[in-house]
């Protein structure tokens, strides 16, 4: 007699519950200085990334985003030199004289393994051995686990007049096969949240 259809259907949510949960951003922490209500219309952007080629993508692809509601950026790379050497003084030097009222700064926080179980896709515990052994040596049905990395990413908000954390946030999603994947989705949770919380407005 075959094994119980529920057996295997709750290993196998169970199992893609995991990996959707993993491999979805999600915010891991958020802070917002509750005393600063200020409306912010235009931001300077810094990608904190080693390669100045996905640091530019990183940033233009932010800047054209955040047009989209008619907020005003300025990638950082128009303004300052693409040393990673990110200091109060050299972005003092870069936003003097412009109208930025807000600098954010996203990094790479962390980056850990997870690991998720994954198991065999039959199960017949009820036949004989010489049908058992047939099914169990079959290299598509052998249990498995499978690793990944899990980046942490910090993405700071700091007011341009007072010089002063206003808001920041960290957020954990899969590394992907194509970066741009993972730039794509942590602006557009950044945008979402920061909307949220009213300190961006879409403009008309």
């Amino acid at each position: 007699m075959k094994s119980t259809t529920p057996f295997r259907t709750i290993l196998f949510v169970l199992t893609a519950l995991v990996l959707s949960a993993c491999a979805t951003k999600r915010p891991a922490m958020e802070w917002r200085d509750e005393g600063y209500s200020a409306v912010l219309d235009n931001f300077l952007i810094i990608a904190a990334i080693e390669r100045s080629t996905r640091r530019r993508v990183y940033e233009d692809e932010f800047v054209e985003t955040l047009a989209t509601l008619n907020v005003e950026a300025t990638p950082s790379y128009e303004l300052m030199t693409t040393s990673l050497t990110i200091s109060r003084e050299s972005v003092e030097a870069a936003i003097k004289g412009q109208d930025i009222d807000a600098v954010l700064v996203t990094r790479l926080l962390g980056v850990k393994e997870e690991e998720v179980y994954q198991p065999p896709t039959y199960y017949d515990h009820h036949r004989g051995y010489h049908r058992y052994y047939t099914h169990a040596l079959k290299s598509d049905n052998r249990a498995y686990y499978r690793r990944f990395k899990v980046l942490t990413l910090e993405t700071n908000i700091y007011d341009a007049a007072t010089k002063e954390l206003v808001w920041s946030m960290q957020s954990e999603s899969i590394e992907p096969s194509v970066p741009r994947n993972l730039i794509e989705d942590q602006i557009a949770l950044t945008i979402r949240t920061l909307q949220a919380r009213g300190l961006i407005v879409a403009k008309e």
